[in-house]
């Protein structure tokens, strides 16, 4: 007989109630071997739900625990986010643990930052330095071929865990992954943004994915292998990210890979902001004013924000370029205090911090987020006067 869709939220909401007690269970642990049983049954269930292409269950428990429990909601994201970014593919008839990574850029440009198809050499000798720097003697690596955006990249947990499922069979089959572009979303466009690409690795069951996991080996050895991982790969993308100043971060699983780049992207925001001003108008650090805030939404349905406001020293009232750097779980007063540590590299004229919090607005026009000036006022940031008549200069 064919369930009713009754039956299916009941089953969802029992699959939830399960989730929730188990990683309740699980936060109050008080020894290894306790820790280890309730993680073994949360990932069975989390399994469970996402091979069956519903991860409702997870999303519902994980939304009942921020509300409820900090300490469960972490371990329960944790190993969320552990099943959605790994799965078991067979070769050569043994299971291989796969695991997706990524692989993140931090670009700015004057121009559009590229999304695009990666050409096969390229794809190719990305591989190849992987092997070469990263990772283990017996394991395989897949590479999606596209340059993505942060906005295209899966969200749901059921939809990370497919696209590691299609490169585990790119693993196997020792192919790269086809990406077709039509089927993604366009990007919001930014003057400094992410960019990535997505990599799968296998290697047997139980046994090392990285070269610095390998017995007789340093594991301190991670560090220069991943700097000259970085070296090379900057240098093999350097076509696609023409007009573009860049830097490649280290590989990472999916979820700490996005989580790290986000928290990179604040600071280069910054720098990038600062340096489009000086080349496109001529503004030194020196003649700059830099305005900066926590913006917040009084209805607690957003995270906060430090947003940035930059205008010329001599006007109190204007604001020609904005940065929002957002706090990420992190607590108020640091990030304000880091905010001041990056203006201060930067050598800015002046920087104003505003004690009060600021609603979190936006312009009802354009959707673009509105942001303090030197003088205390949420305004729109607008090019300065100068972009009339100042023609475009290339990056390079």
């Amino acid at each position: 007989m064919r369930r009713t869709r009754v039956s299916s939220r009941a089953r969802q909401s029992v699959d939830a109630q399960t989730l929730v007690k188990l990683a309740r269970r699980l936060s109050e642990s008080g020894s290894r071997l306790e820790e280890q049983l309730w993680q073994r049954r949360l990932i069975e269930l989390i399994n469970d739900r996402l091979g069956r292409r519903n991860d409702d269950a997870v999303e519902a428990s994980l939304d009942e625990l921020a509300r409820s429990s900090q300490p469960a909601y972490d371990d329960l994201a944790d190993l969320a986010e552990s099943c959605a970014e790994s799965t078991i593919v067979e070769i050569e008839g043994k299971p291989h643990d796969t695991l997706l990574l990524a692989l993140p850029l931090l670009a700015w440009s004057r121009y559009r930052l590229p999304t695009t198809t990666l050409a096969p050499a390229m794809c190719q000798t990305i591989g190849a330095h992987l092997s070469g720097h990263l990772l283990a003697r017996d394991a395989r690596t897949a590479l999606a071929d596209y340059l993505f955006s942060i906005d295209q990249l899966p969200e749901a947990f059921g939809d990370v865990r497919r696209q590691i499922e299609q490169l585990g069979d790119a693993v196997v089959e020792g192919i790269t992954l086809h990406i077709d572009a039509k089927k993604l979303r366009e990007p919001v466009a930014m003057l400094a943004d992410t960019r990535y690409v997505l990599i799968a690795i296998a290697a047997p069951q139980g046994t090392p994915l990285f070269h610095w996991q390998e017995s007789g080996v340093d594991p301190d050895s991670k560090n220069d292998a991943l700097n000259a991982f970085r070296e090379q790969v900057t240098a093999v993308l350097q076509p696609v990210m023409t007009g573009c100043r860049f830097r490649v971060l280290a590989p990472n699983a999916f979820h700490s890979a996005l989580r790290f780049a986000d928290r990179e992207l604040r600071e280069f925001s910054l720098e990038a902001a600062v340096s489009y001003l000086k080349l496109s108008y001529d503004f030194a650090p020196s003649a700059l004013t830099a305005a900066y805030g926590v913006f917040e939404d009084p209805s607690g349905n957003s995270g906060g924000e430090v947003r940035i406001g930059l205008a010329k020293s001599a006007s109190d009232d204007d604001v020609i370029e904005g940065v929002v750097w957002p706090l990420l779980g992190d607590d108020d007063e640091q990030t304000i205090d880091d905010v001041d540590k990056a203006l201060k590299t930067l050598s800015l004229n002046r920087a104003v911090a505003h004690a009060h919090r600021f609603p979190l607005e936006f312009c009802d026009d354009c959707g673009a987020p509105m942001f303090p000036n030197a003088a205390g006022h949420v305004v729109h940031a607008e090019p300065p006067e100068e972009a009339e008549d100042r023609p475009a200069a290339p990056l390079h």
